[in-house]
């Protein structure tokens, strides 16, 4: 494979933002130095901010701005949300072009500027004061409820991606009372192989706390 093909085929890899590799930088964020962090992966002339930088972009950043300038019209990049074989669960994220950048990520909010690579830029923001001193475990939970909340993305022919019953594992496709889906969401969102044993330990304890005020 010659050079070119190389980094071709790189490029394509980080292009696919189902990709596992990218969906557990994105879900490694119990550093408290990352929480505040937006991951912008290029795909042509827009940029993406996927999962946990979707939500502070989208939402954080857009909200703040709103509180700051209540008088001014904003309008929030729009989330899309799509299942995905490869990594058998949903992901979302945003997108923009780069001279809307201002617009999404005023410059005002912006910590740094940090192109990481032609195919990455991070852009570190100021959280509003109110989510300084929450925890990590309290801004996850923020993150998979807006994730949640949206719906999944029509296709162009007017149906939903979503997936078969092949796709998806047994009790997804139970009949879940919808108390117990936020928790399936939680169960299905969490990356173990990322997570030590006392975190994994921690987290169960947490599912069990939540399934018991279901009941």
């Amino acid at each position: 494979m010659s050079q070119q093909q190389k980094q071709q085929q790189q490029s394509e890899e980080k292009k696919g933002f189902a990709n596992p590799e990218i969906m557990a930088i994105e879900a490694d964020r119990q550093d408290a130095s990352t929480w505040n962090v937006i991951r912008l992966l290029r795909d042509g002339d827009y940029w993406h901010a996927n999962e946990w930088s979707g939500w502070l972009m989208g939402v954080v950043v857009h909200n703040e701005m709103k509180r700051r300038y209540p008088d001014m019209e904003r309008v929030a990049p729009k989330p899309v949300k799509k299942f995905a074989k490869n990594i058998n669960g949903e992901y979302i994220f945003v997108g923009c072009q780069e001279k809307s950048f201002d617009k999404y990520i005023p410059k005002e909010i912006q910590l740094d500027f940090k192109p990481v690579d032609n195919l990455r830029i991070d852009i570190p923001i100021e959280l509003p004061a109110e989510m300084a001193p929450l925890s990590y475990e309290r801004l996850q939970q923020m993150f998979l409820e807006w994730k949640q909340s949206v719906p999944l993305t029509k296709e162009k022919n007017g149906t939903k991606q979503k997936p078969t019953e092949d796709d998806m594992p047994p009790f997804a496709i139970a009949d879940v009372p919808p108390g117990l889906m936020s928790i399936l969401t939680k169960l299905l969102s969490f990356p173990l192989a990322s997570r030590t044993p006392l975190q994994a330990h921690e987290f169960i304890g947490e599912l069990q706390k939540d399934i018991i005020s279901h009941l």
